[in-house]
């Protein structure tokens, strides 16, 4: 027979037994509820696309181009403020004095033809074709400088669009995408009646776009050939009124 002396102890010892099986129990329990803390997860970040480069618009041309800067410079450029309000990166290749026929008055430059290989090399998205305005010359075969027949400046015109015309194709450009211009001034009125017409029919045999231009008044072009800043800007507003370029590039 157990004494009464040990009933007390066997008590307090399945006390302790409960209370030690409970405290098991419960942190057995809250590990399986509540797990440790994981090292906090680094959060997915998509890499930063980078941003994509401007389309290009090239010009070739003559000094209506080649006098003049880009926009932030004191004079710049009727092609720079175009393809600024377009959002496209303009590069130039443009020598005053040269023409589809003219390689200016001292014989030493090329002819827009030469610089077929800058539009190969560069493969703008808009092409721009600036001249004509020197074309009632031309120099000869020993350097000196004439005037031009309405026949040869229509071969010349021709020759380059044909070339061109080749070229853009080979990029995988649509014709449209060519604009041509000649800005003309107050001087030498008679010749750019008979050379405009000669460089639009041209261009436009051959799918190009025409952009019709307003010749500049002597307040805008006070040598009656250059144009001065308002002389730009307005050459600029015309581009973008006589072409399609602000619809099919729309500033954000």
């Amino acid at each position: 027979m157990t004494s009464r002396a040990h009933l007390p102890r066997k008590r307090l010892g399945l006390v302790v037994l409960t209370i030690a099986g409970t405290l098991t129990a419960l942190v057995t329990s809250a590990g399986a509820a509540a797990p440790s803390t994981p090292s906090a997860a680094s959060p997915t970040v998509a890499p930063l696309a980078a941003p994509a480069e401007p389309e290009k618009m090239l010009v070739i041309g003559d000094s209506y181009s080649s006098y003049y800067g880009d926009r932030h410079s004191r004079y710049p450029g009727w092609w720079a403020m175009v393809a600024f309000q377009l959002g496209l990166e303009p590069q130039l290749d443009a020598m005053g004095g040269t023409g589809f026929l003219s390689r200016s008055s001292s014989c030493e430059h090329t002819r827009f033809k030469s610089r077929l290989d800058t539009v190969r090399a560069v493969a703008p998205r808009i092409l721009v074709v600036e001249g004509g305005r020197n074309d009632w010359r031309r120099c000869t075969k020993d350097g000196r400088v004439v005037e031009a027949t309405r026949t040869e400046i229509e071969r010349a015109a021709e020759g380059f669009f044909d070339e061109l015309a080749e070229v853009w194709d080979e990029l995988g450009r649509t014709p449209d995408d060519v604009l041509v211009l000649t800005p003309w001034g107050t001087t030498k009125e008679r010749k750019g009646r008979i050379i405009r017409p000669i460089v639009r029919e041209a261009a436009q045999r051959h799918g190009f776009s025409w952009v019709e231009t307003r010749p500049l008044t002597l307040e805008q072009a006070p040598d009656g050939v250059h144009p001065n800043n308002d002389g730009s800007r307005l050459l600029s507003e015309q581009v973008l009124q006589s072409s399609s370029l602000a619809d099919r590039f729309p500033r954000a």
